[in-house]
């Protein structure tokens, strides 16, 4: 079983590093059972350090030009390799 972990992210550099934090938290526990992961930001054309603090947090980051959450959404589904989903906001 592998699960994406998908964070769609605009101008998220102040709460982006605590959000991704969590999420690694919850991908341990993910491990624990056996289960890959993989976590990637969508960056939706950020204009402040959102995308270079998701890479030095392990993230796999695409970007996605039009700045639109369903757009940024369908282009993380999209470069997704996991059986399931997981979507969490980037200010969780």
């Amino acid at each position: 079983m592998k699960i994406s972990v998908i964070v769609p992210a605009f101008n998220e550099e102040k709460l982006i590093d605590a959000t991704l934090r969590g999420i690694g938290a919850a991908m341990e526990s993910f491990s624990q059972h056996g289960w890959t992961t993989e976590m990637i930001v969508c960056d939706n054309n950020s204009t402040d350090s959102t995308a270079a603090l998701a890479r030095a947090a392990g993230a796999q980051v695409i970007f996605e030009p039009v700045n639109q959450i369903a757009r940024a959404r369908n282009s993380g589904a999209a470069a997704a390799t996991g059986d399931w989903l997981v979507f969490v906001d980037a200010d969780s």
